[in-house]
């Protein structure tokens, strides 16, 4: 749409130019008064070019003094969108300032940096935990700043979809969570957390669970001894056949819960990742087969199979406990009948995955998340009918987070599950043969 300053301006150029035109042709020159006049025009559009750069390399407090025509709305516009920006900027630093308010407040440390990993802004919070001045360090690469390999190496990787554990260089007593999360493409935020009050509880309980277990231990012991004494004993009242045959049952099955919880202790104690000692898929598939076979004496139909002859780098009694716990599961929880198939296989990257299908019972999806903690039960009667402890999930999962690997679990009510153990290529080395069924 043409404007009104746009109009007025081209009527008072044509309305110039006939003018100009009327006298040239009284004095016999119109083309030389014409091109004095497009001289003059030219003149005053550059005069005012000139007066808007002046004004515009002014401070914002100026105004422009308003002229006509086009020139005038296009000062009048101008001076609109200046005012707009000058408006937007306020708003911008006031939003900063109550962002770094609200940061400045916040019990985690922040800190933005730049993509070369120059320090752009800081929090208190991240001054005390990672040992940071703001005064000195702003501008500066922070790996230069945090003195830890593990830290230098984190930021150079670039591979931020894990967080990273830290003692604090200004207090090696305190324990850090440190994570960068890129939010655009020069900048990103580290985020600091203090996890030593948590760490220092996880510890206070595995202390417990450890020396409560070690010290059932030999009671226990002690008792299962008597219990199998007495029930051996042929000269045993006949009324007392029932209630020692529960007593033993239950003594077994505590002292099963106490082997489980020293198993786990040790894992969680131990520190890094398990050993990369070789073993063989193959033969521990075979060992799995015999013993689930044993177990369920022909009431169930199971296949156990791998597509290659596979080789993983792990701990051998740790690798065949997860996959045990998984198998025995699948034989407690399929009715008579049911299918069991048990497979090794490799992805296309290369990684490795242990899975077991059953035509069982199934698990609702609200189960799902909660089935590797200690002691929980989707059933907890029929948990407690095939003897089962609440740990064995939980040992699962040990073993594939000290084999840098997963547990994932799918299952459809009444239809079946699948538990699959995930391990990653570096764990995997694999020998294309036909190993066939197990």
């Amino acid at each position: 749409m043409i404007g009104r300053g746009y109009r007025r301006e081209l009527g008072w150029v044509l309305a110039t130019a006939l003018g100009l035109l009327g006298l040239g042709w009284g004095v016999g020159r119109p083309a030389a008064f014409l091109l004095l006049g497009a001289a003059a025009y030219l003149g005053w559009q550059l005069w005012h070019l000139e007066r808007l750069r002046r004004w515009l390399e002014r401070r914002p407090g100026v105004e422009l003094r308003p002229t006509f025509g086009l020139w005038h709305d296009v000062f009048v516009t101008v001076e609109r969108l200046r005012r707009k920006n000058r408006d937007r900027k306020k708003r911008l630093r006031r939003a900063l300032r109550g962002f770094e308010r609200a940061a400045s407040a916040a019990p985690d440390g922040a800190v933005i940096l730049r993509e070369g990993g120059e320090i752009v802004w800081m929090n208190p919070m991240a001054e005390e935990l990672l040992g940071l001045r703001r005064a000195q360090d702003i501008g500066q690469p922070i790996a230069n700043l945090v003195r830890s390999p593990a830290f230098a190496d984190y930021v150079s990787a670039g591979r931020f979809d894990r967080p990273l554990d830290l003692d604090s260089p200004a207090d090696s007593g305190r324990h850090l969570v440190v994570r960068i999360a890129p939010y655009d493409d020069q900048r990103s935020l580290l985020l600091v957390r203090d996890v030593t009050r948590v760490i220092q509880l996880e510890q206070v309980r595995r202390d417990f669970i450890a020396n409560v277990s070690h010290e059932l231990r030999t009671p226990l012991t002690v008792l299962v001894g008597y219990l199998e004494t007495m029930t051996d004993d042929d000269t045993m009242p006949a009324q007392y056949e029932r209630p020692l045959r529960q007593m033993s049952e239950q003594a077994e099955r505590m002292s099963r819960i106490v082997e489980d919880l020293l198993r786990l202790s040790r894992m969680e104690n131990e520190p890094g990742g398990a050993p990369r000692n070789v073993v063989k898929v193959g033969d521990l598939l075979r060992r799995l087969a015999d013993d689930l076979r044993d177990l369920s004496a022909g009431r169930h139909a199971i296949s156990v199979q791998t597509d290659v002859e596979s080789t993983l780098l792990g701990d051998e009694a740790e690798i065949y406990s997860a996959f045990s716990n998984i198998a025995v599961n699948a034989v407690h929880y399929t009715p008579l009948g049911g299918d069991i198939q048990v497979r090794f296989l490799v992805d296309e990257d290369g990684g490795g995955r242990f899975e077991v299908s059953d035509s069982g019972v199934g698990i609702d999806a609200e189960h799902l998340p909660r089935l590797t903690e200690r002691f929980y039960r989707v059933d907890k009667a029929r948990s407690r009918e095939v003897g089962g402890t609440g740990l064995g999930l939980a040992i699962v999962k040990h073993v594939l987070m000290r084999h840098d690997g997963h547990l994932e679990v799918t299952s459809t009510p009444g239809e079946g599950s699948t538990f699959t153990c995930c391990f990653p290529a570096e764990r995997v080395v694999t020998s294309i043969v036909d190993a066939g069924a197990a």
